[in-house]
């Protein structure tokens, strides 16, 4: 297994590390991971709180206002660099679900993951789903803030809850090294 020791001055070369172990570990331990008592009960109630989360952003109009300020300002908080919040758990999370990572970054100067209509990975970093910028606050009403603050604490809690599994039962079927699966970090 391949450890992320090296520090690299391309964003785009810490992700890649972190997709190629999250692959590796997809390889050897996905298999164990959905057949786990535990886990795969957690999935869909997973994409259902994702799901909801997304419809509470929509109704809010919070997807709106990023595609505004992303496309039409020239703005955005989805940049480079970015995608390195993700760990190498919510990755993995990723392969479990399904997910297949991009190739390469579709969109210059963006995160590795957006693509042209938006993230192309469904679980996510914290700071992705629950975070609200100034323009958030100015253009949406507080009830309608509050209400998706809300929807995202199922999503949230759940994400925590299979990152925790995933890591618990991998340190057992491994040992405890794999302290490398929640580095996040620009370099």
């Amino acid at each position: 297994m391949r450890y992320l020791r090296q520090l690299r001055p391309d964003p785009s070369k810490l992700i890649e590390e972190k997709m190629a172990l999250a692959e590796e570990l997809y390889t050897l331990w996905g298999e164990s991971l959905l057949q786990d008592p535990e886990l795969p009960a957690l999935l869909e109630p997973y994409r259902k709180a994702v799901a909801a989360s997304n419809q509470a952003m929509e109704e809010a109009g919070t997807f709106r206002e990023c595609y505004l300020c992303s496309v039409k300002d020239g703005q955005g908080c989805c940049k480079i660099g970015l995608e390195n919040e993700c760990t190498v758990l919510i990755l993995l999370l990723n392969r479990l679900l399904g997910v297949e990572f991009p190739q390469e970054r579709e969109v210059p100067g963006r995160c590795f993951f957006v693509g042209p209509r938006g993230c192309k990975i469904l679980a996510r970093p914290m700071l992705c789903r629950d975070y609200f910028c100034r323009r958030h606050h100015q253009k949406i009403p507080e009830s309608q803030m509050i209400r998706v603050t809300q929807v995202l604490n199922e999503e949230l809690v759940l994400l925590y809850w299979l990152c925790r599994l995933m890591r618990a039962r991998l340190e057992f079927w491994t040992g405890d090294f794999m302290q490398e699966l929640d580095l996040t970090g620009y370099l």
